[in-house]
């Protein structure tokens, strides 16, 4: 299987970019690409789609988990310890005043970006503007905070946090925020990814341990089809007829009108062919596999 996912471990201190450049080498694959960046001072759960899957990134919008450490009493330019300091403070909250505030951050809300993020900003990431000094305003958007726990642990200004939330919430941006609704200031000391969707600790392979197995080529059973990732969307099975004008690219009425979902997996004897789309009744190509 050289079409399908696979969930890599990825280290402290390197891009999810870099991780991908490595895959690339170890697998001697050109057609490779990631779903929701990590920091590279983050670790964790990187979904990594690898060939024809790489059609399906964009519908791979599975919840996140983090486990995360916040260190209260200091500010930094990046919103976690990697970056300068900007601010300190002597006000440490206790864990009961954390815990008042969580209830906020639960939901829908419109949360800030950090400044040094993937963000485009006319047409430019943010992260660079940062670094060239230059003044920018960045848009909130909409996320979503399913799950937030706190955690007190031997240090007085640090605690440990758990989180599930929607695809492009920021922890960093979260930390900061909490910091200053506490009237102090805060940022993300430590940050791991442990889940996404239902693929967490038990799913993921560390980058030495994959070019291990491609080696004896073991690496297959780490690998895990479109049709599982995207298992979430509702799936339509096609007779031969309707398989052939799908994959040519042609739309054809829907034979169920009470669908509410316009997205759906399109399938054909236990093969998967693409993602449709229901317009006005009928099934359109959106996205065709060729697996």
């Amino acid at each position: 299987m050289k079409d399908g996912w696979i969930f890599i471990d990825k280290p402290k201190e390197i891009s999810s970019f870099e991780v991908i450049r490595k895959l690339r080498k170890i697998l001697n694959i050109k057609k490779i690409g990631h779903a929701g960046t990590l920091d590279p001072f983050a670790t964790g759960v990187l979904a990594v789609a690898l060939g024809e899957a790489t059609k399906s990134i964009s519908y791979f919008n599975a919840s996140k988990f983090y486990q995360f450490r916040v260190l209260f009493g200091i500010s930094k330019d990046t919103d976690d310890s990697t970056g300068k300091t900007l601010q300190t403070s002597d006000t440490i909250p206790l864990k009961k005043e954390i815990d008042e505030c969580l209830k906020h951050f639960v939901g829908f809300q419109q949360q800030v970006p950090p400044k040094y993020s993937a963000v485009k900003i006319n047409g430019k990431r943010a992260y660079k503007l940062a670094r060239e000094n230059k003044t920018f305003e960045i848009k909130p958007k909409e996320v979503n905070i399913y799950n937030l726990t706190c955690l007190a642990t031997q240090k007085k200004e640090e605690f440990i946090f758990t989180m599930e939330c929607s695809s492009g919430t920021y922890v960093r941006s979260f930390a900061r925020d909490l910091g200053k609704m506490l009237n102090t200031f805060a940022h993300v000391s430590e940050l791991r990814r442990i889940k996404i969707g239902k693929f967490g600790e038990n799913s993921i392979i560390l980058l030495d341990k994959l070019a291990e197995l491609v080696h004896i080529g073991d690496h297959f059973v780490m690998m895990h089809s479109i049709k599982d990732v995207l298992d979430d969307i509702p799936a339509v099975q096609l007779n031969s007829d309707l398989s052939k004008k799908f994959q040519n690219g042609l739309s054809f009425d829907f034979f169920n009108k009470d669908t509410f979902e316009d997205t759906l997996l399109i399938t054909s004897n236990a093969k998967l062919l693409g993602i449709g789309k229901v317009v006005e009744g009928k099934i359109k190509p959106v996205r065709v596999f060729n697996l």
